[in-house]
């Protein structure tokens, strides 16, 4: 092959990927934000117009969420977005405890110089995210936030599960740190706080290689979400009875359909 075909091989290759990944970020983002209610169709041909790609890079970033749990792929009748139906965020955050317990525990007893660094590194940017108000931010910097811890506990299997999981919390996360989801203000800062301060007191339980205490404080964290879950239930149901016709939240309507 000349020089000027592998350029040009080169060149519709990186397009391609290009639009793939251009797929990913959008649709994830779309995802993640809600925006794209869990349980929705996806229409492929009006997507793939929308985004302005074809249909294989738009097939290939569906697969890519669909191994991350944000899309579920149907035989012979396309995709949709990942549920969130009760029972399912029931079993997901059983799974997620599990896996963080372990992956917590472990990375305080097997962490690096520079799995301490990264971690704190990532504190640090949470923070941040959190004193200027940048719910985006947030979720990103916690998913990779744990993740670093995922990868300090010296087990490649239990930190793939784990961040396969954490991926799938990452509309949770949403639900837990967004400021339409609290009743109030007062409540939002005193969820957000909790966090933080969980946050601070992993890192020293890594740092010190106390093993209980990681382990303790990963079993709490996620009560911090499943505490958050309920109440956004049980706030945006009484939210949605109303004597006058209304759409009901499709987030809502999806996590009540027991």
């Amino acid at each position: 092959m000349s020089k000027m075909q592998l350029a040009a091989a080169g060149q519709k290759k990186s397009a391609k990927g290009s639009g793939a990944n251009k797929a990913y970020n959008t649709l994830r983002d779309w995802i993640v934000s809600l925006e794209m209610p869990p349980g929705e169709d996806i229409d492929e041909q009006a997507l793939g117009e929308e985004l302005g790609i074809s249909r294989t890079p738009l097939r290939e970033a569906m697969i890519r969420l669909a191994a991350e749990g944000l899309i579920s792929l149907l035989p012979n009748r396309g995709a949709r977005v990942a549920s969130m139906g009760i029972s399912q965020l029931q079993e997901h955050l059983e799974a997620l405890e599990l896996a963080q317990r372990a992956a917590t525990r472990l990375a305080a007893v097997r962490r690096t110089n520079a799995d301490i660094e990264r971690i704190e590194q990532l504190v640090l940017a949470f923070e941040d995210a959190h004193a200027n108000g940048d719910v985006s931010g947030m979720i990103d910097r916690n998913w990779e936030l744990h993740i670093a811890i995922g990868n300090a506990c010296g087990n490649r299997v239990l930190a793939k599960i784990y961040t396969n999981l954490l991926t799938e919390n990452i509309r949770v996360a949403r639900i837990a740190m967004s400021y339409e989801s609290f009743p109030s203000a007062e409540a939002r800062h005193s969820h957000l706080e909790n966090i933080l301060r969980e946050h601070r007191e992993m890192l020293d339980a890594i740092k010190q290689q106390d093993a209980d205490r990681a382990e303790e404080l990963a079993h709490s964290h996620t009560g911090l979400a499943r505490k958050r879950v309920t109440e956004y239930i049980s706030h945006s149901a009484v939210s949605d009875v109303s004597i006058s016709p209304r759409t009901i939240n499709p987030v809502v309507k999806e996590l009540s359909n027991v």
